[in-house]
């Protein structure tokens, strides 16, 4: 058995993988609701409240990895950890108290990853590739089958809440400041083109299945699709405007743990869909954690 633990901005989350047959398969997937994003104080350190919480959460997954007893424990930190100042520190008490060796990915390695991952689950041979976490957004663009642009940018849905949000979903001129913020990021990348021919987005992570069960409750017919247009994202968005009760009601039906971070989450991709001209958008079912297993398989990397 093989264990990876993924520390996010918004989640943490414990996964177990079998490693019997020609690839991994999952066995378990525990997920902590931390929100670690929240806690970061205005000189960008994460504060005392937030760290014992996520040395809590870590000591019970050592518990677990101490009666389990994978082969390997590979650990990783995201936005979280490394867009904190005293992301360092923590990593020190990490292996100090719970005996962990994290890693923190930069945003680059991340944005990898997420297509490492999400090629296990089929990709098409040219696409974009958006993870929205919790405290940041990766952009991975392909071609060929190859990587040509991975990037990254701090901006995430619990942190764009967090900003933007004065309630439990944003208003209508909040959505639009929240837009106008991540399209400001994406004016910034380096990556030379803005409108790639019916190149779809692949959406990676916790936000892109919760905004999929959104999709899914407004349109039967998406029911065992992973696949819709912008223009259905945009449907489902304009409900903040005309029906926020309903939206409301239909995110704590379908993602109640993300109710204050998916509209915030879809709005990205949203901006990102639209920037890039992309009208398709396709959730895969693996990204980071799946591309870091991979990776460390692979390097024959060990944590302990």
């Amino acid at each position: 058995m093989l264990a990876v633990i993924d520390i996010g901005s918004n989640t943490i989350r414990l996964v177990i993988y079998s490693n019997d047959g020609e690839s991994p398969e999952s066995m378990l997937n525990k997920k902590y609701a931390v929100g670690l994003a929240g806690y970061v104080d205005k000189s960008n350190h994460i504060r005392p409240e937030g760290v014992e919480i996520l040395l809590n959460v870590l000591s019970d997954i050592r518990r677990i990895l101490d009666y389990i007893k994978p082969e390997r424990v590979l650990p990783f930190g995201t936005a979280a950890l490394r867009n904190s100042a005293n992301g360092g520190e923590i990593v020190s008490l990490i292996e100090k108290q719970c005996g962990l060796k994290v890693r923190i990915l930069t945003g680059e390695e991340e944005a990898v990853f997420d297509y490492y991952g999400a090629s296990e689950d089929g990709l098409g041979e040219n696409g974009i590739l958006a993870d929205v976490g919790g405290g940041s957004t990766e952009i991975t663009f392909f071609e060929k089958d190859k990587i040509v642009f991975a990037d990254s940018f701090p901006l995430g849905s619990l942190n764009l809440y967090k900003t933007y949000v004065g309630g439990l979903i944003p208003s209508p001129d909040e959505m639009r400041k929240i837009k106008k913020s991540v399209t400001g990021y994406l004016k910034n990348f380096s990556f030379p083109y803005e409108d790639i021919p019916d190149m779809p987005v692949y959406c990676v992570g916790g936000t892109a299945r919760a905004a999929l069960k959104l999709i899914r409750e407004y349109d039967p017919d998406k029911k065992k699709s992973r696949e819709y247009d912008r223009g259905q994202l945009k449907d489902i968005l304009s409900y903040v405007r005309d029906k926020p009760n309903v939206l409301l009601q239909s995110i704590l039906r379908t993602s109640p743990d993300r109710v204050h971070t998916v509209v915030p989450g879809m709005l990205v991709f949203q901006a990102i869909a639209k920037y890039y001209n992309a009208k398709r958008l396709i959730t895969s079912r693996f990204g980071v954690r799946e591309g870091y297993l991979a990776y460390c398989l692979k390097e024959g990397h060990t944590d302990e």
